[in-house]
């Protein structure tokens, strides 16, 4: 469990712990129950499965983020360091909920993240004044991203045409916002990740139907090049196709008769030497031989 004394990092816990109310109910009636008389070690069951429950749940928060993410990955062409466009609303968002952006985004995408802004997004914030100053200190901390606006316009427009131009060029952004009207237009732009806050924590949003059927046109796109392929080159030939190997039989070689060769053999005789040493011929005896 985090440390009660910093409160931030509380927060980030409670969303998990909201999913968990059984078993947050059952601790919190052990701690009152002996509240006066409690020792180390009391309603350590029910602690265990209040933190078994809300790791889990943190688990699936990053397992989701981590499932979405390799969608983009391998249709998008989407690879780290992540470049994450901010907005007002986003960063209004974070303040209201204490959230520190620069520390839960890369912590949620598990991957080094670039937090980004434009010169937009900012003139709108400096515009509304006073209502959005802490949003403003916030959306200036991030690297501002270039944008070809000369004369500023709507946050909502700039990101939603970096967005646009993002989906047919190398440049990837995941769009951070809490704007309702920007998030349905984003969704009708092919490839484009969505970032909310919702319950003191940061989601991904789900896939939209425009970012699906964007990647099933590169699988049809796929498909009509291998059957151009085929009309082209004409049908592969059988012949050309590497043979199996057919299963070896038994090795001729070890099917041969054996030969029989001649190998010399020492034999003694009664015959003896001057010396008195007996006399050694050698005989030819048959040996059987491989």
């Amino acid at each position: 469990m985090p440390n009660a004394s910093n409160p931030q990092r509380l927060l980030s816990y409670a969303t998990s712990i909201a999913k968990c109310p059984t078993e947050t109910v059952a601790y919190g009636s052990c701690v009152s129950s002996q509240a006066e008389r409690i020792k180390q070690g009391d309603c350590s069951a029910e602690f265990k499965k209040l933190i078994d429950c809300v790791t889990k749940n943190l688990k699936k928060k990053l397992k989701r983020a981590n499932r979405l993410l390799t969608f983009f990955k391998y249709n998008y062409k989407f690879v780290p360091p992540y470049r994450v466009l901010v907005d007002g609303t986003f960063c209004q968002a974070a303040l209201t909920e204490k959230l520190n952006l620069a520390e839960q985004i890369p912590k949620y995408l598990t991957e080094e993240t670039h937090l980004m802004t434009t010169k937009c997004v900012l003139d709108e914030l400096e515009k509304i004044g006073p209502l959005l100053y802490g949003a403003l200190v916030i959306a200036k901390q991030f690297e501002v991203a270039e944008c070809p606006h000369k004369t500023p316009i709507a946050a909502a427009d700039c990101l939603s045409h970096l967005a646009r131009r993002a989906a047919s060029g190398k440049t990837k952004y995941l769009i951070a916002t809490q704007h309702d009207e920007l998030t349905e237009k984003l969704r009708t732009i092919v490839g484009t990740p969505i970032m909310y806050i919702k319950f003191k924590t940061i989601l991904l949003d789900n896939i939209s139907e425009a970012t699906k059927s964007g990647a099933s046109k590169d699988e049809e796109e796929i498909k009509r090049l291998k059957q151009l392929k085929k009309e082209i080159m004409g049908p592969s030939d059988p012949l050309q196709k590497k043979k199996k190997k057919k299963k070896g039989g038994v090795n001729p070689l070890a099917c041969k008769k054996k030969i029989m060769k001649a190998s010399v053999e020492t034999v003694r005789t009664g015959e003896r030497t001057a010396t008195g040493k007996r006399k050694r011929t050698k005989k030819k005896a048959p040996v059987e031989s491989d």
